[in-house]
């Protein structure tokens, strides 16, 4: 029941580099630039152009009488309920059950509103600051508002209306996401509740849409897009890191311009990577190591955070062994980062594989269920 589509190059390697990012963000506390955010929207880009190119193409199909919009709506909320629920479900359990009796006894974690996948809307309207240890689950609620409108947005509207709807989502996500500066929204608000994370997952759709359409060109043209587009995002990322002080100011609106700025460079070298697949970078982002980091990376994202900031932590003990002095600031990265990555094994592994490989199954019991050539039938018989 799945869209016809090509592997793409790359996308698990970018993957990888986002959960990384967010990883350095969270516990080498990365300050000169803000690492988390490029991870997180990253993340968003990722899923727009899988998501939203999914949904437009079954699009397609229903219009060319292939597939049923029923079918293609059952197959679409099992898939990711697939994807998501099963690991994030019991994490969230054994959260609950560590809490009650050890576990941050003293810290408000908001575990319902984590359990209802509302956590930005806690974060940033009701609590109003970062929760410690499940701040990072903002993302994953943005993600799981987005599953759940855009199959009903995509598949009832026509596939030719399609790049319009992301671009209205965008320039009005990016209108409310100035408001917000300009009307001195708090920090937690604007990161994690804007409607501007959805425009990142807007446009990644939108790459997807327009897809070869996108003028890159060959050889000069396309090395001067990625080089201009690696240029204006390290500016912006610089631009918005020294931006602190107008920040602090109430109703200064040069962040969000600044946002905007940085999610289109991210965007610009996003398009570059999905329409070079015959690069030798895009070929080094498909290397084993780093591609099997994307493949198991929603477990990484999901414990990373969660993994005692103290491990490893033993300066004493590195002076003894003679170790130099940055030993006692990377080898509890390390240690961290391994211990985030076994969990992630352990979680692809025993259930997330486990789960996914019933996808088929499912899918073809579905088409058994909704056959399509009753529906095509049908259609055919009231034309």
């Amino acid at each position: 029941m799945a869209a016809n589509e090509k592997h793409v190059k790359g996308l698990d390697g970018l993957r990888a580099l986002a959960v990384v990012l967010v990883f350095l963000a969270h516990k080498a506390h990365v300050e000169a630039v803000d690492v988390g955010k490029l991870g997180v929207w990253l993340f968003f880009l990722i899923s727009g152009y899988l998501i939203v190119g999914e949904l437009h193409r079954n699009r397609l199909r229903i219009e060319q009488h292939t597939a049923r919009r029923d079918a293609v709506l059952y197959v679409f909320f099992i898939k990711r309920a697939l994807r998501i629920v099963p690991v994030y479900y019991l994490l969230l359990i054994a959260l609950t059950i560590a809490h009650a009796l050890f576990y941050q006894r003293e810290v408000e974690l908001g575990l319902a509103w984590h359990y209802a996948f509302l956590s930005n809307y806690w974060i940033g309207v009701v609590h109003d600051r970062w929760p410690g240890t499940v701040s990072h689950f903002w993302s994953l609620a943005v993600e799981q508002q987005f599953y759940l409108a855009a199959p009903f947005a995509l598949l009832f509207s026509r596939a030719s209306r399609h790049l319009a709807i992301c671009a209205a989502a965008i320039g009005c996500a990016a209108l409310i996401h100035l408001a917000l500066y300009l009307h001195g929204a708090s920090a937690p608000l604007v990161y994690a509740f804007s409607p501007w994370n959805f425009a990142l997952i807007a446009l990644g759709g939108a790459v997807a849409i327009v897809g070869a359409r996108v003028p890159l060109g060959n050889g000069s043209v396309s090395a001067w897009w990625l080089a201009a587009g690696f240029a204006s995002l390290a500016a912006f990322a610089v631009g918005r890191a020294d931006c602190a002080a107008c920040v602090a100011q109430q109703r200064a609106v040069l962040p969000g311009l600044l946002d905007i700025g940085l999610a289109l460079s991210l965007c610009a070298v996003f398009v570059w990577i999905v329409r070079s697949q015959g690069n030798a970078l895009v070929a080094a982002l498909d290397a084993r190591p780093l591609a099997y980091l994307g493949t198991i990376s929603y477990g990484f994202y999901l414990f990373h955070n969660l993994v005692p900031s103290k491990l490893g932590e033993d300066p004493a003990l590195y002076t003894r062994l003679g170790l130099p002095p940055a030993a006692d600031a990377v080898v509890p990265l390390v240690l961290q980062f391994a211990l985030a990555f076994v969990l992630a094994l352990l979680s692809w592994q025993l259930l997330e594989k486990r789960v996914l490989e019933r996808k088929r199954a499912l899918e073809a019991a579905i088409d058994q269920w909704l056959p399509v050539h009753a529906e095509a039938e049908s259609a055919r018989l009231r034309a």
